[in-house]
């Protein structure tokens, strides 16, 4: 050991000064860069950052001239060389302190306060422990001269804690200013290795703590640059465990104090008082927040967020709590999911708002409105007034206002009135009104009776049975041939789905169907209509080649929204072989007026080579805009039009202007519901080439079809 402390005299005193010197002119650096790559207060900061280390690398050069050049004796470090250092931390304080902060609530503000109070108390109460116990121990010496310094550099320490921990860094990175924390405590430490290093003429406690400040300032510039040029981070919740950990540095330093010394010194009793006022009114105030957080968190768990209204869970507590006569209407969306997808989640949020606020306008007072489930609200009126479903039907047939333009929503409602013990049950009735009149359309309203529980109850019965009759294969398909005016040849067949139950009565497609597509099972039972279909068309393509009969499959509106329909649609022609133009897939125009995620299942369809025709055309909701945004190749122009024919001019007007368009267009137009032959004969003279109805044949069979194909001539 001795000989290596021979070893180390010989070294120039100046020998580790460049080190030293290097470290912070790196970290000067390293800040500019920092600033230029931020903005507003980063770039502010590490500026400031900048001439806190140009302050820095000043007072390195004073102490090379006390120790290097001027000779002078040892010591931590001269009265100008502390002067520059303590500017450098003062600098920096106020480069950390002046960071714009999160504007807070006034109980947050309070609760910000006293943890700042709680630190500072606990740091005064160490620091002075530590002032005086120097103080008193080195009483005359030189170097209890510099201690107000070392006292101001290790508040920098204290400083920056506060601003990270408690206050927050606003737009600073944190860690970057955790890393320039420990810089503070520097000066203490340089102050506590001069004994130690007393005997080295060429080693101070400045020369070995500077590196280490130019290094952890040009890791923290390193990490702020870093997240700038990265993008920007993930909030996250900040939870301060700054003054615990002061609290406990507190708390130990106490007790060692008293073991040491067998009592607690008066300015210590004092600072530890105070430390605990504040603690207990921290406390405090966590609690209040706390009772507070519970009744905010109770409020959100019974509101919707989006629209502010009350939502289901308050509606049934309320209702439940009721037994005076009252009124529960409930309403939902005329296809809203379609809009949602045309318009997008934003504007679909938007649109929700005015609906709910409509709602409200219509409820008045003294009532209570709720949004239920998605796109259904709810309203709870004291007194009988069944006629409110159709008042919110009405209030809808004015269009709502969505960002700068004019929607026009409707809804579909249903309403349910009682008193006593029948109010809370209110809310199931309503909901079965509203399903019941979702099954006769849309914009309607119906009032809850007895014989909707009823209805109900067989509808529920009946999407068990279909699914049972499903899986047990009850069902049939029948074929309705299309035929070539004048000569009644079949070029085309429309696949119709038939029910029969075992050991009883067939069921009306008229009446499963609804059923089927209110319950979702109309994605199965399609999927099992298309390749049923499928298969009997591949038997026609085979046995008649080109002079084989085209497929019409209906799709109905729920089978539109489901984005793996022109997959199933092309397995099951790849499964059977068959081209895609020996099909042709039927939609309603109602089913794709609103566009959106249905319009786009069409073109994809269209894509696969299959042939598209609008069912019921002329009733819907837009048809002549749909036949520029929709690429349908057929129009099936509706049986109320072909009813009116050979009466007057003005009855014939309309499926003579169809005819028209579907020929300028290019389109092939399909005449349905024709049950005579003088409307057969006048359909041919209207520029009607293709037709269907019972007066050529009624729903048969598969091998029905070979026959007519095999005997094409139908009329008579």
């Amino acid at each position: 050991m001795l000989g290596a402390v021979g070893m180390l005299r010989p070294v120039p005193s100046w020998l580790l000064w460049p080190a030293a010197a290097g470290g912070i002119g790196t970290a000067i650096a390293a800040c500019r860069v920092a600033a230029a790559a931020g903005t507003g207060p980063v770039r502010v900061l590490w500026r400031r950052f900048s001439i806190s280390c140009s302050l820095l690398l000043a007072g390195i050069g004073t102490q090379v001239v006390d120790q290097v050049v001027l000779g002078a004796d040892l010591m931590p470090m001269s009265p100008v060389t502390a002067a520059l250092l303590a500017a450098a931390a003062g600098y920096a304080m106020l480069a950390v302190f002046r960071l714009p902060t999160t504007r807070r609530t006034w109980r947050a503000a309070l609760a910000n306060f006293l943890d700042v109070a709680i630190v500072g108390v606990a740091a005064a109460v160490v620091l002075t422990h530590f002032l005086w116990r120097t103080t008193h121990d080195d009483a005359g010496s030189p170097i209890s001269t510099l201690l107000v310094s070392v006292i101001v550099v290790a508040s920098s320490t204290i400083v920056m804690v506060l601003k990270v921990g408690v206050t927050g860094a606003g737009p600073v990175l944190a860690p970057a200013l955790w890393a320039v924390a420990p810089i503070g405590l520097l000066g203490p430490a340089g102050w506590l290795l001069w004994p130690t290093l007393e005997r080295w003429s060429h080693l101070s406690g400045t020369v070995i703590t500077v590196p280490i400040a130019g290094f952890l300032f040009t890791l923290a510039a390193w990490i702020q640059t870093r997240t700038l040029t990265s993008g920007p981070r993930t909030a996250t919740r900040r939870i301060s465990l700054v003054p615990y950990i002061a609290v406990a540095v507190v708390v130990v330093m106490l007790i060692a104090v008293t073991l040491r010394t067998g009592f607690l010194p008066p300015r210590l009793a004092g600072g530890s008082v105070a430390l605990t006022v504040l603690v207990m009114i921290r406390q405090l105030v966590a609690l209040l927040d706390n009772a507070v957080l519970l009744d905010r968190l109770e409020d959100q768990a019974q509101h919707d967020d989006l629209t502010g209204l009350p939502n289901r869970r308050l509606f049934t507590a309320t209702l439940s709590a009721r037994t005076a006569p009252a009124t529960v209407a409930v309403c939902d969306l005329d296809g809203f999911a379609a809009l949602n997808d045309q318009l997008g989640d934003d504007t679909g949020d938007v649109l929700l708002r005015a609906a709910a606020q409509r709602v409200s306008a219509v409820a008045g007072d003294a009532v209570v409105v709720a949004r239920l489930l998605g796109d259904e609200f709810g309203i709870l009126m004291p007194g009988i007034d069944a006629g409110l479903a159709n008042t919110l039907v009405d209030a809808f047939r004015v269009p709502l206002r969505v960002d700068d333009r004019d929607l026009l929503v409707t809804v579909t409602s249903g309403v349910a009135t009682g008193a006593g013990d029948a109010v809370p049950d209110l809310l199931r009735r309503a909901e079965v009104a509203l399903q019941a009149a979702k099954y006769t359309g849309t914009d309607r309203a119906r009032e809850h009776s007895g014989a909707l529980d009823a209805t109900a109850q067989h509808h529920a019965e009946l999407a068990a049975a279909l699914r049972g009759g499903l899986r047990r294969g009850e069902f049939r398909l029948l074929y309705q041939p299309i035929v070539e005016l004048p000569s009644g040849a079949v070029t085309g067949v429309e696949a119709l789905i038939r029910w029969q139950p075992d050991d009883q009565p067939v069921i009306s497609p008229a009446e499963f169907i609804p059923v089927a597509e209110h319950s979702g099972l109309i994605i199965d039972l399609g999927a099992w209509i298309l390749d049923t279909a499928c298969a009997d068309a591949a038997v026609w393509q085979l046995r008649y080649g080109a002079a084989g009969p085209r497929v019409n499959i209906n799709v109905s509106a729920r089978q539109l929204l489901d984005p793996d329909l022109p997959g199933m649609v092309a397995g099951a022609l790849s499964r059977h072989g068959l081209a895609p133009d020996r099909i042709t897939i039927e939609i309603t125009e109602t089913a794709v007026f609103a566009g959106g995620a249905a319009m786009e299942t069409v073109r994809e369809l269209r894509e696969l080579g299959v042939g598209l025709a609008l069912d019921d055309f002329g009733t819907g909701h837009s048809s002549l805009t749909l036949l520029r945004t929709c690429p349908v190749t057929t129009l099936k122009v509706d049986k109320s039009f072909i009813d009116d024919l050979n009466g007057t001019a003005e009855q014939e007007a309309i499926a003579s202007s169809l005819s028209t368009i579907a020929s300028t267009l290019g389109l092939r137009a399909v005449a349905e519901g024709v049950e005579t032959q003088d409307q057969a004969d006048r359909l041919y003279a209207l520029g009607y080439r293709y037709a269907q109805g019972y007066h050529f044949a009624r729903p048969i069979p598969a091998e029905g079809i070979d026959a007519l194909l095999n005997a094409p001539m139908l009329t008579a």
